[in-house]
This record gives structure tokens, sequence and C-alpha cells, in this order.
């Protein structure tokens, strides 16, 4: 029997800790939400080949699964005033996904 974590999941994306409000555009369903989730920015270094490392940073968010259960790529995500396109995600089976982002030029 599965255990329904939603309303948990909820409480620890509490927007006076660590969270963060962000719109998410799902161009499938074509609907724009609100959602609540954990933004992260690493920069991490990356072989360049031969003796030169860069560093790039890697945008992330922590959400609900149930908040993009139809998430695709392509779909946006804005945090503030930056929109990001939606590139990879993964769901951890907890209810938890984290969504890879990169950062939306026009």
């Amino acid at each position: 029997m599965a255990i329904n974590l939603n309303d948990d999941i909820l409480l620890l994306l509490d927007l006076d800790d660590f969270a963060v409000s962000a719109t998410y555009d799902n161009f499938l369903a074509g609907a724009s939400v609100s959602i609540k989730g954990i933004f992260d920015n690493e920069t991490v270094p990356v072989e360049a080949g031969g003796l030169t490392t860069v560093h790039e940073q890697q945008p992330r968010f922590t959400c609900r699964t149930s908040d993009v259960s139809n998430v695709e790529e392509g779909d946006s995500l804005t945090i503030g005033s930056v929109e990001y396109k939606i590139c990879a995600w993964v769901h951890d089976g907890t209810g938890v996904t984290t969504l890879q982002l990169e950062v939306k030029y026009k």
C-alpha cells in the first residue's frame, strides 16, 4: 500500500524557509500554474579538453511530483524574472521531482 506523502512534502517546501515560488508552464496541457520548490544553481567544473577546466552553472528545481506530473522536455519554469527551459527531470519515487533547467534565451 502506497503512503501519500504529497501534503507532507508541501510542508517541507515552506516559502519562509528554503522554497521559492515559480510559474510552471506545461505546453502539453496548455496550463500555467504556480508551484513551490527549492531552487539550486550550483557551479560545477567541466572538462574542456586538455589542461583546461571551465565552470558551468547547473540550475535545478526540486518540487512535488504531483505539481509536474505531466512534465515534458521544453516546458518552462519562471523563477523571479528568469525563464528556464526544462531539459530533463528525475522522479525519485517518493513524490519528489528534480527538474534540470537551462536559461531560456529569447
